[in-house]
């Protein structure tokens, strides 16, 4: 599942599939709305766009379908992963091993807004929408995405990092698209976020086993909010709370993602922050702290860290009377 188009989510996939046959890796499906799937929402202007990363794993999608005669690109959904609003019910697929997913995110005018604005990505990057081989052969030139495999006739080792290179991480990773108002820092309002590639994110509602289903995870990627509060409004219905075992919260712990009234919604114990902290300085404490507050689960909430490091460490070790139990990872485990 490739949430969205934005470099965190999505550089490391690319990665993974030029090195999938040098790992052993094989795929039975590939969620990811690229450049064929926002073509195939009837819109007015009905123009071909792409971006040059979606562009790239989609060549890389193709590529793997044709090598090994499989179809594995967004089989569960006729073509695009998103929510129709003018349904009854939110699209769900069962498993092999009986674990249900059901998307809460994006619908279908996320993906709409996003092909207005791909376009000129392409143009900057003087990239043709399609054009498999210049996309492939900007794949083989970046060295951030280079395989540590010869999938590409390049080097067969990973390229060092050198300081003070091209490659040097930025001090400001803005939206993918750009145009919008940028990363929302930690004092911004709740639920505040207008980036176009978070709109389109996949979140899905994760069920095991899919009979009696014991264990939940809301896995939010970076969501909006607002989208995921509509869906759970069409889980729930009677107006409860959802059961949820695990909330994954969104954009790795940032206000712009979270509110209190999708909080209301849920009735949840643990809660995974999935960031190292860089760039952005997630998770943003009154994130957190709105976490805590607005807790509605079983029993004191529980905040789960995949990094021990500044910004995760003042939540170490609460002690008595905080009223809730934080856990970092000890080595490379986690332990939920």
């Amino acid at each position: 599942m490739i949430t969205h188009i934005d470099a965190d989510h999505i550089e490391g996939i690319i990665r993974l599939q030029c090195d999938a046959e040098a790992l052993g890796c094989t795929f039975d499906r590939i969620w990811f709305n690229g450049r064929d799937q926002l073509n195939a929402i009837p819109d007015p202007a009905g123009a071909a766009l792409g971006s040059v990363e979606g562009e790239i794993v989609g060549a890389l999608i193709d590529d793997y379908q044709h090598r090994t005669g499989t179809h594995v690109w967004n089989p569960d959904f006729g073509g695009v992963v998103a929510i129709d609003r003018s349904g009854d019910t939110l699209p769900a697929v069962t498993l092999p091993g009986d674990c249900r997913l059901t998307l809460l995110s994006p619908d279908l005018d996320g993906l709409l807004e996003l092909k207005y604005h791909w376009a000129a990505e392409l143009r900057k990057a003087h990239v043709t929408s399609g054009d498999r081989a210049a996309v492939l052969a900007r794949l083989a030139a970046d060295r951030r995405l280079r395989p540590l495999g010869d999938v590409l006739g390049g080097p067969t080792s990973a390229v060092p990092f050198e300081e003070g290179s091209d490659d040097e991480p930025l001090d400001d990773l803005p939206d993918a698209l750009g145009g919008d108002s940028g990363e929302p820092g930690a004092e911004a309002v709740f639920g505040c976020d207008t980036s176009r590639t978070n709109a389109t994110s996949i979140a899905l509602l994760l069920e095991y086993p899919a009979s009696d289903r014991p264990v939940s995870v809301l896995l939010a990627g970076d969501a909006w909010p607002s989208v995921i509060e509509a869906s759970v409004d069409r889980v729930v219905r009677n107006g409860g709370r959802l059961p949820v075992t695990v909330f994954k919260l969104p954009h790795h712990g940032s206000v712009a993602n979270l509110t209190g009234s999708l909080l209301d919604k849920l009735a949840c114990r643990n809660y995974l922050v999935s960031t190292n902290g860089a760039i952005y300085g997630h998770p943003h404490a009154r994130c957190l702290d709105l976490v805590l507050t607005s807790h509605h689960g079983p029993g004191s909430p529980r905040l789960h860290f995949n990094h021990d490091t500044p910004t995760t460490r003042a939540w170490v070790d609460p002690g008595p009377g905080a009223g809730y139990r934080s856990f970092h990872p000890r080595g490379i485990t986690l332990v939920l």
